[in-house]
């Protein structure tokens, strides 16, 4: 194999909750009597620091701070998400990439306990050797942490691939010093995958060819 390690993105790369974060988004803006969105619009507004990507939608920080709206985002995510599943490729490439003696983690901007829950309610914790989310709901980015993990690691960053479905999976790989491939099934739209200059799959089957 090419890499000796895999670091997985969580949400939108492996878990299918894309769908789920527009309902929501959609239910939090028609409380206020602000336009709705289609998966077309989130994915080419979607960005982090999650606060950035709220003003595009026009929420009013003086009237909603931010931490109110994440905290309401995040009370119905909580209670709905396991209606969500794992993208179609998932079980079956984690299981080869196993085989073949490849590490497997995952970074996340997703809450390290929610991130747990989640992967034990799939039965995938056993396959990660390690996986990272954040201290808090606010999804601010998981640079530092991804520094962090390749700084403390043995491994020779050009020996890892990041996986994920965002621009900011891209600058994550990109401040880890890593290689990166996107999948544009996720929460950001291909064209702005493409710009990123990394290999763009319309699934995740396509990250083995490379790999």
């Amino acid at each position: 194999m090419k890499y000796k390690q895999i670091i997985w993105d969580w949400n939108g790369t492996l878990w299918n909750d894309t769908w789920l974060c527009v309902e929501i988004n959609n239910h939090m803006l028609e409380r206020r009597g602000l336009p709705l969105i289609q998966p077309e619009t989130y994915r080419a507004k979607l960005c982090f620091p999650v606060t950035d990507y709220y003003c595009q939608l026009g929420f009013d920080y003086e009237v909603d701070p931010y931490p109110r709206l994440a905290e309401e985002f995040i009370a119905e995510y909580e209670q709905r998400r396991f209606e969500c599943d794992l993208h179609p490729e998932v079980r079956e490439l984690i299981q080869f990439f196993q085989t073949q003696g490849t590490l497997q983690s995952v970074l996340s901007a997703y809450e390290q306990k929610a991130l747990l829950e989640s992967t034990d309610y799939f039965e995938l914790t056993g396959f990660f050797d390690e996986i990272i989310g954040l201290n808090d709901i606010y999804a601010n980015g998981k640079v530092e942490n991804g520094k962090q993990y390749i700084a403390n690691s043995n491994l020779n960053p050009s020996e890892v691939l990041f996986v994920g479905d965002t621009v900011h999976d891209f600058e994550v790989a990109d401040a880890m010093g890593v290689q990166c491939a996107l999948v544009a099934n996720g929460h950001n739209s291909r064209p702005r995958l493409e710009a990123c200059g990394v290999p763009v799959f319309n699934s995740l089957s396509g990250v083995r060819s490379i790999a």
